[in-house]
This record gives C-alpha cells, sequence and structure tokens, in this order.
C-alpha cells in the first residue's frame, strides 16, 4: 500500500477527534501537521456511476477488503443495510462526506448510494475520472482527479502503407487521386496506390 503525506490543520482535527491537547506546544491547534494517509484503492467512474442512478459500484475485492472491515458487524457478513461511512474531503478544507454503503443481492455488488450524487455535483464529475479512497488510521478520505490529469497524450499521426509503386501521371485523368483509406484499430490507414 502506498502511504501519502497532506497537510492538516490541528484545531479542526481537534474539533472532529474531540482532543483537547495540543501536543503541549501552547500554540492553540493553529499549526500544521503532516497526517500519513494509506491509499486503499482508485475507482475510474463510469457513465453509470455518474449518470442518474445516484449510486458508485465499488468493486467487490476492494469493498470486501477495504470498507467492509469498517462496518459495524461488517467484517463478519455482508454489509449492514443502510451502513454509513463518513469519508474526509482529501482536498482538505475540512468538508466531510457521508455514504451509505450497502450489497445489493440482486446485482451481487456493493454500492456508494446516499450522498453519492451530491458528490458527483459537487467535484462535477464525468466518466472516465478517477475517485481515490485512503485512509489514516480509522479516518477515511475520499479525492478525485480528472480524467487524464497529468497524462500527456500522444500527438496523432497518419501512416502511409505503400501498395504499389504510383506510375508516371501522363494525363489530368491520371492526376486524380488512387488511394483508399481504411480505417484498423482507430488509426486511419490511406492506401498509396490501391485501385
Amino acid at each position: 500500500m502506498a502511504l501519502t503525506a497532506a497537510l492538516g490543520r490541528r484545531g479542526a482535527e481537534q474539533d472532529r477527534d474531540g482532543g483537547g491537547s495540543n501536543g503541549g506546544n501552547g500554540n492553540g491547534g493553529g499549526e500544521a501537521r503532516m497526517i500519513m494517509r494509506e491509499h486503499m484503492f482508485d475507482k475510474v467512474v463510469t457513465p453509470s456511476d455518474v449518470g442518474k442512478l445516484n449510486r458508485l459500484v465499488v468493486p467487490k475485492h476492494f469493498a470486501e477488503r477495504h470498507l467492509l472491515p469498517r462496518v459495524p458487524g461488517g467484517a463478519a457478513g455482508a454489509a449492514c443495510p443502510g451502513a454509513v461511512l463518513r469519508f474526509e474531503d482529501g482536498r482538505g478544507g475540512g468538508k466531510a462526506w457521508a455514504f451509505r454503503f450497502s450489497y445489493w443481492s440482486s446485482s451481487q455488488s456493493y454500492v456508494i448510494t446516499k450522498g453519492w450524487s451530491a458528490f458527483v455535483r459537487d467535484r462535477r464529475l464525468t466518466a472516465g475520472d478517477t475517485v481515490s479512497f485512503c485512509r489514516a488510521g480509522a479516518r477515511l478520505f475520499i479525492d478525485c482527479r480528472r480524467r487524464g490529469a497529468g497524462v500527456v497524450s500522444a500527438p496523432t499521426t497518419s501512416l502511409l502503407v505503400p501498395v504499389a509503386l504510383p506510375q508516371q501521371a501522363t494525363s489530368d485523368e491520371d492526376m486524380a487521386p488512387r488511394g483508399r483509406r481504411l480505417r484498423l484499430f482507430g488509426v486511419d490507414l490511406e492506401l498509396a496506390g490501391a485501385e
């Protein structure tokens, strides 16, 4: 599992955790500190994950390994109907998200439902974006990144495939283009000299 560091505000953590100590620095909790997060999994969202179905399908192996143990009674069996998991905003800012996590026996899948559509709207998620799930101890974090963020796309190229050597043009009729196009595996090929 990969560990990532995130900057957190001690005062906000104390308010959420109910802790009153400030580490003995007399600072009143205004200082920033590093929180080590363990990356659990990523999910590339599909059109149905961000559409009108208002649910995120969580891959079964990720749900059983990372989310189910956090549900009361979840480690012993299927998720309790309507179990709520609380995630902190991975970008900071103190925003928290509460999602209903459950198992749909009809499709034999784990889903996040209530609260998911608000997250989709807030983050303006579209199909192909990636949602990341992390944890720091008992705390859960959620974040997202746009499709293609940080990825440099390859330039488009055209490929000329000679089929036969073209003959020397002698008249206007011979000057007309003779090539044919063929689309193969998403690439346009121009067949030079083919009739």
